[in-house]
């Protein structure tokens, strides 16, 4: 584990809250039951969605969504599923405790972040010769094929 998301963890157990992330990853972590049953008895499920977490912490939409992404980043949160509010569909999110699903959350979200690379690189394909493109073509074609899995 890095050392920013252990410093994360410490501080959200000592209460010293001290970034948006820790304050974001607070909110998850308490609304994220042990057991499955939600730790609110919240209607809506185990987790919270953007639009609550918005609301609570009065975080903007953009800083709060940057902070996600570095956590999902982290393996720290995972998104479950989607819920609709005011038609807007807004991500649930839950904190992940498992060690070994944290690595997997990790390792997924560098592989997405890979082939939005590799399919960026499409926009630059002037400076590109042919060789190089075959080569962006053949990882994206693998990259599909490991997800199919």
């Amino acid at each position: 584990m890095k050392a920013k998301v252990k410093t994360w963890l410490n501080n959200i157990e000592n209460g010293n809250i001290k970034c948006y992330a820790e304050q974001i990853l607070k909110q998850i972590k308490n609304h994220t039951s042990l057991n499955g049953v939600p730790s609110f008895m919240k209607k809506s499920s185990n987790g919270i969605n953007t639009y609550e977490l918005r609301n609570i912490t009065g975080i903007s939409h953009q800083t709060l969504t940057s902070a996600l992404s570095n956590l999902y980043d982290e393996g720290l949160i995972q998104s479950t599923y989607q819920i609709e509010i005011e038609q807007s569909y807004y991500s649930i999110y839950e904190f992940v405790r498992d060690d070994k699903k944290r690595l997997e959350i990790i390792t997924q979200r560098k592989k997405e972040k890979f082939a939005q690379w590799l399919k960026k690189a499409y926009s630059y394909e002037e400076f590109l010769n042919e060789a190089t493109l075959e080569l962006i073509d053949m990882e994206i074609f693998v990259l599909n094929k490991l997800s199919e899995k």
